[in-house]
């Protein structure tokens, strides 16, 4: 890998560190389907303001894309990321460290998705790793901070890392066939109607662009969205992608035994550096 993709890199891991610390107000305060509604709005908020800009991308294979099949798949994760946020929050309400590791398995199930079925050709090493986080992240479920989890957090654990792996299958089927622009677009249109469709009040409408904890998530989300997404398809594999968010982990999880005493730091420190460690051979190998 270059620096410049590395540097990415490490731009991607702080885009995802960011986002349950910021969604954890939310998650205490606001009903679960609350979540997925403002990500939806401010998505299109920014997709809207960023239109003039990159329409181009939408409306130059406009005819390609609605007559494309894996337009399917974009639809497809516009109405599951509904129920993922939701149910992410359920998890993220008890314990924020839970709601990040989970994305380990889903990252082991999603590549070895991608390596088998649909050619995405990582070399054996890489693989290897990948595969190690998804062990890592079942020894979290005994061991860390998710042993602690209620029945109902632990069924929308394991929802939310189906849903989650299904996404490295999906952006690296579809991005290349609709592009990043139309996927986004989309799945977001789709994700707000869904949202919609479950229930939004007055208030809650409200509360997405005058509450601050909640502008600042929707806006972060956002921003952080397209920033993965164009990574994804212009500077690195989907699942090279997929490794440095999930080294936001390790981040999340120290802030997390800092902040709301979520296991002890040593415990959380432990998981973290197995996560690096891991990480390491998948970012240096070429």
């Amino acid at each position: 890998m270059t620096l410049f993709q590395i540097f990415i890199g490490f731009l991607l891991l702080l885009s995802w560190a960011g986002r349950p610390i910021l969604y954890r107000p939310a998650a205490k305060y606001f009903p679960p389907s609350m979540s997925p509604a403002f990500t939806a709005t401010w998505l299109l908020v920014v997709l809207c303001l960023t239109f003039p800009l990159l329409g181009h991308l939408l409306y130059d294979d406009l005819k390609q894309i609605l007559f494309s099949p894996f337009i399917l798949i974009s639809v497809y994760k516009g109405a599951t990321l509904f129920y993922m946020i939701a149910l992410q929050q359920v998890v993220n309400k008890e314990s924020t460290s839970s709601s990040v590791f989970l994305s380990f398995i889903a990252l082991a199930l999603g590549v070895l998705a991608n390596n088998i079925f649909f050619g995405e050709g990582l070399g054996y090493i890489k693989v290897l790793c990948i595969v190690s986080f998804g062990i890592l992240g079942a020894v979290f479920l005994i061991k860390g901070d998710a042993k602690r989890l209620s029945k109902k957090a632990l069924i929308a654990f394991f929802v939310v890392t189906l849903i989650m792996a299904s996404y490295t299958v999906s952006d690296h089927l579809a991005i290349p066939q609709i592009g990043w622009y139309a996927h986004l677009l989309i799945s977001s249109v789709v994700m707000f109607i869904t949202s919609f469709m479950h229930g939004v009040s007055k208030q809650d409408f409200k509360n997405m662009f005058l509450n601050k904890s909640i502008a600042l998530a929707g806006v972060f989300y956002a921003v952080s969205e397209f920033l993965v997404i164009y990574a994804s398809i212009n500077i690195l594999p989907v699942s090279i992608v997929a490794v440095f968010l999930r080294l936001s982990v390790p981040v999340v999880m120290i802030y997390s035994a800092i902040r709301y005493h979520e296991q002890s730091l040593k415990n959380q420190l432990i998981f973290g550096v197995c996560a690096i460690l891991l990480a390491l051979p998948i970012i240096l190998v070429k």
